[in-house]
């Protein structure tokens, strides 16, 4: 939880600040990007929108890998909880994820159409997933598993206290680290998860009223995700104990009122975050392209007669998050939230303050 507030108060800073800059101009495709660079000016604002653009990349790939890692969790050869049928090695779980962007760019390159139906049957798959974990606490019945390795009390104060504490472990059940974990290994990773209210202001250039849209539309989803984020940690804290936790990685699949409805959330939110990684970097891409800013970047500018779709910039987003991939999970994150919290603080300074100059927020 306070890994979350830490998150969420530089999230909500990095909104006020983008929706400040949002409600005083024009607003036009690349999102935070074109918000920073006419801020900013243009040399400032190119530099800084390459490392955003790098930072959607890496988070398409770090939701490609993630995907597979629920998939094998549940169908690994070894694994595998409910069959053993995937080959798990690192270079077939780099080919399933391949196999993942292949199909999330291929949707992309289809056009928006085809993505906003996708997305959106998503997102309600991932809404029911999310708060069937809150529904399960306090309806699935108290068990112990010994085969699993976890012990489900139900709504407990007892177990409740035994997670309140923070108990940095080495070893545990899905880490790929090598020793302790420690408080920036953990924050590296739950970071990027919290970054999705960058996704709708990179598609400022398909909304009506960007100047409207992206102030309410980030906000609400701040908000509304930090409830659901609140909600599904304390109905966990207060029902399984902390052993379980580091016993098994598949904790809440075992323990919710339909393993099925969790690894179907698993997919969606996977499949969602790829989809929106893949077309709100390539609009990005497209953006800065257009502001011909770096030399032979202007291929990127292309958009098709129908809807602009940036089919250039979508392929180099491709090959770009194909590259990432060959990186575990761990080690993507901690790229995904270094270059997110730059763009943060970026962007806390681009509030328009007459009497501030950027130096000063430097300092």
């Amino acid at each position: 939880m306070g890994m979350l507030f830490a998150a969420y108060s530089i999230n909500l800073i990095t909104t006020f600040s983008l929706s400040a800059i949002a409600s005083n101009g024009t607003v036009r495709g690349g999102g935070a990007y074109y918000l920073i660079s006419r801020s900013l000016g243009p040399e400032f604002g190119g530099s800084i929108g390459i490392v955003f653009y790098l930072g959607f990349v890496f988070n398409t790939g770090l939701n490609a890998v993630g995907l597979i890692d629920c998939v094998t969790l549940n169908f690994g050869a070894r694994s595998g909880n409910w069959a053993n049928i995937l080959p798990e090695s690192g270079w077939f779980s780099y080919l399933w994820a391949t196999v993942v962007l292949v199909l999330c760019t291929a949707i992309c390159l289809a056009g928006s159409s085809i993505f906003a139906r996708a997305s959106n049957g998503l997102l309600v798959i991932l809404v029911i997933a999310t708060l069937s974990i809150p529904f399960s606490a306090f309806v699935v019945s108290p068990f112990e598993s010994r085969a699993l390795g976890i012990e489900f009390t139900g709504p407990r104060l007892d177990t409740f206290m035994g997670n309140l504490k923070p108990k940095l472990t080495r070893g545990a059940a899905g880490s790929q680290l090598h020793g302790r974990e420690t408080f920036q290994d953990l924050f590296g990773i739950l970071f990027p998860a919290t970054g999705g209210i960058f996704a709708g202001a990179s598609m400022s250039g398909d909304l009506k009223n960007p100047s409207k849209s992206i102030p309410k539309g980030t906000l609400y989803a701040l908000g509304t995700t930090f409830v659901l984020y609140t909600l599904v940690i304390l109905a966990m804290a207060a029902t399984i104990t902390r052993a379980s936790f580091v016993r098994n990685a598949n904790v809440i699949q075992e323990t919710n009122v339909s393993g099925l409805v969790i690894l179907a959330g698993e997919l969606a939110s996977s499949l969602f975050s790829t989809l929106m990684g893949v077309i709100g970097s390539a609009k990005l891409l497209q953006a800065l392209a257009r502001d011909n800013l770096l030399p032979g970047f202007w291929i990127f500018a292309q958009g098709t007669k129908n809807g602009d779709e940036p089919t250039y910039a979508i392929i180099m987003t491709y090959i770009v998050a194909q590259i990432t991939m060959i990186c575990d999970l761990n080690q993507i994150a901690s790229f995904v939230t270094m270059t997110y919290l730059v763009s943060a603080v970026i962007s806390f300074c681009d509030i328009p303050r007459p009497e501030c100059h950027l130096s000063d927020w430097y300092v």
